[in-house]
């Protein structure tokens, strides 16, 4: 039994491809592609506790507007927190007093990267600059509303339909 097995295919950009073969339990052994991403994350800030910060954000690549949560790349510092305050400063112009972990998912067992969720609290205006190559617009909505923005999109941004229906079915929205 080799047990696991890995061979890089490609590296670049912030992607990496490994080829990994991992033995089962039965005594076979799968073979797929595996891809890792720098880690990301994704803030549920909310200005009261009924309404939620929203983007709308322009996505080249599918030719439209996305509603999501403020999110971003956790690749320019190495503690998602961190990152989680500057990706809500540089997309909504907020920072938090209260920035708390929520939680982590993984989109799959081939996609190698963490979506961490963050709840941000008592919001105050201390903006960066957004980045060049986004466009945004920031919106207040209630958490309805927003859930029905996100589930409505043309492609649904997954981490943030899946942290609005965990928050709010655990706060009894």
């Amino acid at each position: 039994m080799t047990d696991h097995t890995s061979k890089e295919i490609f590296s670049g950009h912030g992607w990496k491809i490994f080829m990994e073969t991992s033995d089962m339990p039965n005594g076979r052994t799968k073979t797929s592609a595996r891809v890792h991403r720098c880690d990301s994350v994704h803030i549920i800030a909310m200005p009261t506790a009924k309404t939620v910060l929203m983007n709308k954000e322009y996505r080249p690549h599918f030719r439209t507007h996305l509603w999501m949560l403020p999110s971003g790349k956790v690749d320019k510092e190495m503690d998602h927190k961190q990152a989680a305050l500057r990706e809500l400063q540089e997309e909504t112009g907020k920072a938090a007093r209260d920035l708390s972990y929520y939680c982590t998912v993984r989109h799959s067992e081939n996609l190698v990267m963490n979506n961490h969720v963050y709840i941000a609290r008592d919001l105050y205006a201390d903006p960066l600059p957004q980045d060049k190559d986004e466009m945004i617009e920031v919106f207040e909505l209630p958490f309805e509303e927003a859930l029905q923005n996100v589930l409505s999109s043309p492609h649904v941004h997954m981490a943030s339909a899946f942290a609005l229906l965990r928050y709010m079915r655990e706060h009894g929205f």
